[in-house]
């Protein structure tokens, strides 16, 4: 079996509906490597680290994952999620930095060119958190 490189800081929380976290639910994983799920929290810096909450890993197999994360406080946070192939931690990018390896956000916006903005996946949590489904789009 290859090894992953998954760190402890990035195992995700026990899913727990009494609480307040983010559920997500991801459809279309592909087998091997490793499934990132992040969650963001800052409009400004959406898909970058400085406005990161939280990222989860997971290894990668055929199928739907649920992924689940605590939260501290209530709020507006967009998710997202893709299918690190190869493993390398990090995802992949074509030319023209659109996503080389599967790749989904909450509320599964319509692909145009470039990213989409943190208001089209954005949602808001309440006492017991959010539920998403991410379905992730091929390349």
């Amino acid at each position: 079996m290859e090894k992953l490189n998954i760190r402890p800081y990035e195992t995700p929380d026990q899913c727990d509906t009494t609480i307040a976290q983010v559920r997500v639910t991801v459809n279309g994983v592909g087998s091997g490597g490793i499934l990132s799920v992040e969650l963001y929290h800052d409009p400004d810096y959406f898909l970058y680290k400085k406005g990161r909450t939280k990222r989860v890993r997971i290894p990668a197999s055929e199928g739907q994952h649920r992924v689940c994360m605590d939260l501290e406080k209530q709020g507006t946070y967009a998710v997202a999620a893709y299918h690190d192939v190869d493993g390398n931690r990090k995802l992949n990018k074509k030319w023209n930095m659109m996503p080389k390896e599967p790749f989904g956000l909450s509320n599964n916006p319509e692909p145009h060119f470039g990213f989409p903005e943190f208001s089209e996946s954005a949602f808001t949590t309440d006492e017991s958190g959010a539920d998403i489904t991410i379905d992730l789009r091929q390349p």
